[in-house]
């Protein structure tokens, strides 16, 4: 379709061969007036900007100028996401630009990065947020001369993960000076703040390729408000994203919408659907009642969208939607959040949520992220959303807080003790600072310091911490900045009775030691912690109890799944009902005695009781069906958990060798003991078949068939009879498991 342009075509850019080529290929040869504001604005003169417009307003096409004007120097661009999918998302649209000899990178995933070479090989690096603090920990030799640092969904420093956000800014900023950075957002209530902070112009806009018409509509009785909206897109040949509150939810709508939309649909539209719904029922080895209800919803042309599918259904359901089969996706927010997945109408059913008070409405900044879906740019010439109320009543009140309303105002989270603490002990392990002055500096860089300000108190808080990660054994403090008093005898440790502040000293007219300088040193120990990626104190919480005494003999699975389970990452845990307490207590008090951990604190410990128990079903090869209908947890929430379990027990054999014997075990026991758990919680299958999980192509179901018939280890694999491998594995398989051991 057309659209009234600023007069700013590609090629008055400069823009000329080859990139113009792959920029016309994708149909595009003018720029939408927010990109042209950001041209005029500098971002192709190395000005730093807060890019602020919505969903498909084109903040890619700025940033892959951006990169491309970094790149003719020989600099390196970096693009940072919060999501894996993303990530993929947004690696594929760069790869294009390898035409030009450019090197496209993407780093995900694993969080250990000790393994990665000592210096990167790309020109442009696409990754989490998580992954490249965690590469700027164990390789900060992998950046040689950063040009652009890219900050996709920038909002989210308001969030949990949004401290990592701020200090990979100050990080990169403070490492090379003068670094452009270019933030990505949709919606920010106070974007002028974060420009000020990153001493950056703002370009912020209303306007988007597709116009939006918001309306108010009621709910009605069983989803009718629900199904009107999307039967009326429906015979409009066009789709529909209704956002709900939960995956139940998200179910229940997507099960009763198919009920009504089958008879709308045409028979080649079925016949494709059909094709879907056959490769969502194969996705799992063994379907869950999960996938044979996503399957029969989508056969009639619905589909659910939530964190408890595996990441190959959500590939489907999106590509499915994508080429127009499914008609309408009910889903929870993080949908909206996620991959670019448009439609022409999007239906908010539920605009309040649950938290630990009860429904509470969303913050306008999330309403703002799900209508942004609304309107297919290049198809729709208009997209509308529409927020359902439950009565006349309640409907004003969403037309002035939401369709009348503006984004909250973003705020740092990093000054949450335990996620300081955790930074710190990063920027001390990786030499990024080296006294307790520059610590505060690069602390005075931050979002946190922009907003609040390095006060005396702040100070403390970052002592105490330094105190406390030195009683761990996890820095040394030399020098005299920070003179200590004795220790208390028993009890916890007061740490602002320990020290006197150099900065207090001074007030005192006192002065330290002439000549002293206090300096902040890892160790050995500490500086594995921080490459792991852990919280330190889960890290001194689990080297503390196994050098217990008392669990002198306890290294068991199930004790060691335990002990994961007390760890914040693994939060949250399996819930225990009311109803079921007395039940869990009693399996609880016939294991105790083999738990390597704390006594039982109340409720807590039922909840890691029950986490453990859904965990070690999966060792014993329970099946994923299995695992939801006993314990509610989803497919794609059960590998969330299960990767994050991985994760703490490859940790801990990684922590082993620094504990000292004469608690659980020797550290070489101990080791071999949390490796073995890792395998079997990545491929969930009990000890007898490890040496087969070992061969590439071999899964927990292929091993027991193989097991099952008599062969038992890779060298038996070796020297099976072909025929007799085709039949346990289909041949294909078998061939390919022999090319693997040759």
């Amino acid at each position: 379709m057309d659209i009234e342009i600023k007069g700013v075509r590609i090629d008055e850019l400069g823009v000329q061969g080859k990139v113009k080529e792959i920029l016309e290929g994708e149909g595009i040869t003018e720029l939408y007036p927010p990109q042209a504001d950001a041209i005029e604005a500098g971002v192709l003169k190395d000005e730093s900007l807060i890019l602020c417009t919505p969903t498909a307003s084109g903040k890619t096409l700025v940033s892959e100028l951006a990169a491309l004007k970094a790149l003719e120097g020989g600099g390196q661009v970096i693009y940072i996401v919060p999501l894996r999918a993303l990530a993929a998302e947004k690696f594929k649209e760069f790869k294009k630009w390898e035409q030009l000899g450019y090197r496209v990178d993407i780093q995900m995933g694993d969080i250990d990065s000790k393994w990665l070479p000592e210096h990167g090989n790309f020109d442009i690096l696409i990754a989490t947020a998580e992954k490249c603090d965690s590469i700027l920990r164990s390789r900060p030799g992998w950046f040689k001369d950063l040009k652009l640092l890219i900050m996709d969904e920038i909002h989210l420093i308001t969030t949990d993960r949004g401290p990592t956000y701020e200090v990979l800014i100050a990080k990169f900023k403070k490492l090379f000076p003068g670094v452009q950075v270019l933030g990505l957002s949709a919606t920010i209530g106070n974007a002028n703040e974060l420009a000020i902070w990153l001493d950056a112009k703002l370009v912020k806009s209303d306007w988007r390729p597709v116009s939006l018409s918001q309306r108010l509509g009621l709910k009605g009785k069983s989803n009718d408000g629900v199904f009107e909206e999307v039967r009326k897109s429906a015979l409009d040949g066009a789709q529909s994203l209704v956002f709900v509150n939960s995956r139940r939810s998200a179910e229940a709508v997507a099960t009763d919408l198919a009920l009504k939309l089958e008879k709308e649909l045409n028979g080649e539209v079925k016949q494709e659907l059909e094709k879907v719904s056959n490769d969502i029922i194969s996705a799992l080895s063994s379907p869950t009642a999960q996938c044979r209800k996503l399957a029969a919803s989508v056969k009639n042309g619905a589909a659910f969208h939530h964190a408890g599918l595996v990441n190959k259904q959500r590939e489907i359901i999106e590509n499915a939607f994508k080429e127009g089969h499914i008609k309408a996706i009910s889903a929870t927010p993080t949908l909206a959040a996620g991959v670019n997945l448009p439609a022409r109408k999007v239906v908010i059913r539920d605009i309040k949520r649950y938290t630990g008070m009860g429904l509470d409405y969303i913050p306008v900044l999330e309403y703002y992220q799900m209508i942004g879906r609304a309107g297919r740019p290049k198809y729709d010439t208009m997209g509308e959303s529409v927020l359902l109320a439950a009565s006349d009543a309640e409907m004003e009140y969403l037309k002035d807080a939401y369709v009348n309303g503006s984004p909250e105002d973003i705020h740092s989270k990093l000054g949450v003790e335990p996620v300081l603490r955790m930074h710190i002990l990063a920027a001390i392990a990786s030499g990024f600072v080296r006294d307790k002055e520059a610590l505060l500096d690069f602390f005075r860089k931050t979002f946190f310091a922009h907003e609040y300000g390095i006060d005396r108190e702040f100070s403390r808080k970052i002592e105490r911490i330094l105190i406390q990660l030195e009683k761990w054994g996890f820095i040394a403090i030399k020098g005299g900045a920070v003179r200590r008093m004795p220790e208390p005898q028993g009890g916890d440790i007061d740490a602002s009775e320990m020290f006197i502040s150099a900065t207090e000293l001074v007030d005192r007219g006192e002065k330290s030691e002439e000549g002293s300088e206090e300096r902040l040193i890892p160790t050995p120990l500490g500086s594995r912690i921080s490459e792991l990626y852990i919280d330190p104190e889960d890290a001194h919480r689990f080297i503390t109890t196994l050098e217990d005494p008392n669990n002198l003999g306890k290294i068991h699975p199930f004790s060691l799944l335990y002990l994961l389970t007390g760890s914040y990452e693994l939060r949250p845990l399996l819930r225990v009902p009311q109803k079921q307490e007395d039940e869990i207590w009693g399996l609880y008090y016939e294991f105790e005695h083999k738990l390597l951990d704390e006594k039982h604190s109340g409720s807590e410990s039922l909840e890691r009781f029950k986490t453990s128990v859904m965990l070690n079903d999966w060792l014993e090869e329970r099946t994923e069906d299995f695992v939801l209908e006993n314990h509610n947890m989803a497919p794609g929430l059960l590998r969330i958990k299960l990767d994050v379990a991985e994760w703490l027990a490859y940790s801990c054999a990684e922590i082993a060798p620094y504990v000292k014997a004469g608690g659980a075990g020797g550290p070489n026991d101990l080791k071999m003991a949390f490796q073995r758990l890792q395998i079997r919680l990545k491929h969930g299958v009990k000890e007898e078949l490890l040496p087969l999980v070992a061969i590439r192509g071999i899964g927990r179901a292929r091993a027991r068939k193989l097991f099952n018939a008599g062969i038992k280890t890779p060298n038996a694999v070796r020297n099976a009879d072909m025929k007799k491998l085709g039949e346990l594995l289909g041949e294909k398989i078998a061939k390919r498991v022999k090319l693997n051991l040759k």
